[in-house]
């Protein structure tokens, strides 16, 4: 089963699309209220104002749902306001998000033109035709990767001696009794002293 194309948040232009778009939306929007009463013990109320209905729809029900309102409002401003988001604040939250997106592509972009930049003039490029701060870029990098190979060098070097000293102290010939050994000599054949 193949799944849906993303929806383009925008408004729907023609009457008919729209009015269906909202029975839809209206009908999984209560669904969805109905799941997260039953699977999380959460209470929930949802008032939906419509044009297309004389009357809001109030789910589950209106006494229900002014009860909840009832004892929302009743809590301290400060708790109430905790981890409510308002329209406006969800748009500023998404924006924030896709703003440190798009910094981060223009970070990964700059990293990868100062990497084809050094690997041109690694081949031949010669650094007159550059501009201060794709040089002084290029020196950030270059100092990354420096630091970068001596931190795998010293653990190289850390991990080679480690085994080095394990495969000493479990050798045989250096934890053989040395007494016995006779270097190289079979017992029948050890010249007199």
């Amino acid at each position: 089963m193949a799944g849906r194309k993303k929806v383009k948040l925008a408004y729907i232009m023609n009457d008919a699309s729209r009015k269906t778009s909202y029975n839809k939306r209206k009908n999984g929007f209560i669904k969805k209220m109905h799941e997260i009463n039953i699977l999380c013990d959460v209470p929930v109320c949802g008032i939906i104002y419509s044009p297309y209905e004389s009357q809001p729809v109030v789910w589950p029900n209106l006494l229900e749902s002014q009860r909840l309102i009832t004892k929302f409002r009743s809590m301290p401003e400060a708790e109430r306001n905790k981890k409510m988001v308002t329209h406006e604040m969800f748009l500023k939250q998404r924006i924030e998000k896709q703003q440190e997106k798009l910094n981060n592509l223009k970070k990964e972009n700059r990293e990868k033109q100062i990497r084809m930049l050094m690997n041109q003039c690694l081949t031949g490029r010669p650094l007159t035709g550059l501009d201060l701060n794709d040089l002084n870029d290029m020196e950030c990098m270059i100092k990354e990767c420096v630091t970068e190979i001596n931190m795998h060098a010293a653990m190289e070097t850390q991990t080679f001696d480690l085994n080095n000293m394990d495969a000493m102290q479990t050798a045989p010939w250096f934890l053989g009794d040395v007494s016995n050994q006779h270097f190289g000599y079979v017992d029948d054949q050890i010249p007199p002293l």
